[in-house]
This record gives C-alpha cells, structure tokens and sequence, in this order.
C-alpha cells in the first residue's frame, strides 16, 4: 500500500525537477511557442512535463497519469496523478514571473470513476522563481515552505483583493462569456482590487496563506479545480459551490463539475463574493 509521505515526496520531487526546468527556461528565452486567440503553446510545457513524468514513472510505474500536454497515460495504480507541467503559459511567455509546476494526487471511489467524481489526496505547487513550495494533504493542512499556513484574511470587502478564474472554454462560448465579464464588473464594484488569474494554483497557494482575500471561479477547469479546493479546505477558507455543469474540456468528453465555486478568508469577504454569484451566475 503506497503511504502519503510516499506520494508525497515524490510529488515534491517531480515538481521541483519540472519547475527547476522551468526557471532556466524562463531566464535563457529560448523557448519555441505557438500563440492563439485563446491559449498558448509553449516548448517549456513539454520540456517540463517530459521531466516530471520520469520522477513520476520512475517511483510508481504502475500509477495511471493525465498529464496536460500528453493526456492519459494508463496505469493499473491506486492513486492518479494530474499533472500539469507549466501553469501559466501565457505569463511565462510574456516575460511574467507568475506561473508554477503543479500536481493533484486523486483517490478514486471506485474503478470507473471520472476525474471530478475522484478524491484528491494530495496538492503540490512549486513556483519557481520564487521558490515558493505548497504542499497541501487531505486531512494534514497546507503547508507553505514547509510552514503549517492557514487562509485567514483580515480584510473587509472594500480592501479586498478578490481572485476571478474561469475555464478554458468560457470565452468561446459567448452567452457564458457575458456572465464572466458580469462576475468580473460585480466583483469590481465590491472589492478594492480584481486578480485575473492566468496561473490559478499561484494564487491558490496565495490565498492559502491569508495574502489573498477571495476567489470566485466560473465553470473552472476540472484539474485545476480539484487542487484548489483542496487547498481551500486545508487552509480552512469558508467555500460554497453550486450549479452542475457537464461540459468537459477532455477531447470533448462530458464530465460533470459545479459550474462555480467561491472561497474566501473570513464571513465579510466570503458573503460579498456569494452575492456576487447570487446577482451574475444564479440569476
């Protein structure tokens, strides 16, 4: 029976190999990349996604991977391993130092269960510039740098700073488009400042350590969704969820997910940001 420390040693290791990768990239600029309207493409995705999954591969060789440039990789292991290689593309490439390595951990129900119906065990983000290590485990608490944290914000609605984050196919879809831009307009007129997130699991951890105040996320992407909200639980944010969506983004396969999900770090903050979604998304 593999343990948690197991996992989670390695996950340490794989993300740290990938963001280590990552920060060299960064700094060199020699990377190739493929910009769209709506995503981009880098070589630093690949580059640190092949190193994270020799980590991976080399410690559980048995353990099934989704990985978010080569998709699914089977495997006949207890646990899966999400894994995202580069979040926050977009930011790497225009010179912003905000992106991350990031890994959840899931425990499946039972055999056929889908990735959001799974039970994420364990949550990993390194942010390499920084050097910043998030470890969160289910039932242990986040950890910041090897330091226990927790999500408590003083802040008032007014002097907040409140994190937006929507799937990556919300700004396709133009009637779901309007509601974001709602949510963002909404949050403006509540809170000091608007985050737009294009590297959520950075801002997951920030808001794990109480320097963020909120976070609203309209139809999020499956994968990234289940390490935040590990992390908002650990951290001991106050959350709320709603809304089924079954609009999945994996090769056009429909796997259902909360349509929006808000945390925040104290009851002040938290109530505005369930308004916010009471007034756009629940209307």
């Amino acid at each position: 029976m593999t343990t948690l420390h197991e996992l989670e040693r390695t996950a340490i290791e794989a993300c740290t190999v990938g963001g280590a990768y990552l920060r060299d990239a960064y700094r060199a600029e020699d990377t190739d990349v493929d910009a769209g309207v709506h995503d981009v493409k880098s070589s630093a995705d690949t580059g640190a996604e092949r190193r994270i999954l020799e980590v991976i591969r080399a410690a559980f060789p048995d353990h099934p991977i989704v990985a978010e440039e080569s998709g699914r990789h089977e495997g006949s292991g207890e646990y899966t391993w999400l894994v995202d290689p580069l979040d926050g593309t977009n930011n790497f490439e225009s010179g912003l130092p905000a992106f991350a390595t990031a890994m959840t951990v899931l425990e499946a129900a039972d055999s056929g269960s889908s990735i959001p119906d799974s039970e994420p065990v364990l949550g990993v983000v390194y942010v390499p510039l920084l050097d910043d290590l998030y470890v969160a485990a289910r039932g242990g608490g986040v950890r910041h740098d090897g330091q226990p944290v927790d999500g408590d914000s003083d802040a008032s609605p007014e002097t907040a700073t409140a994190v937006s984050v929507i799937g990556h196919d919300v700004k396709r879809r133009p009637e779901q488009a309007v509601v974001s831009e709602s949510i963002n307009r909404a949050l403006e007129d509540r809170c000091k400042r608007r985050l737009e997130s294009w590297s959520p699991t950075v801002h997951w951890g920030l808001l794990a350590r109480g320097r963020l105040d909120g976070i609203v996320c309209y139809r999020p992407d499956a994968e990234e969704q289940l390490l935040g909200e590990l992390f908002a639980v650990e951290s001991g944010l106050l959350t709320a969820r709603g809304g089924e969506s079954s609009e999945g983004r994996d090769g056009g396969n429909s796997e259902d997910r909360d349509e929006w999900f808000v945390a925040a770090g104290n009851q002040a903050v938290f109530d505005a940001l369930h308004e916010v979604v009471d007034e756009t998304v629940r209307r």
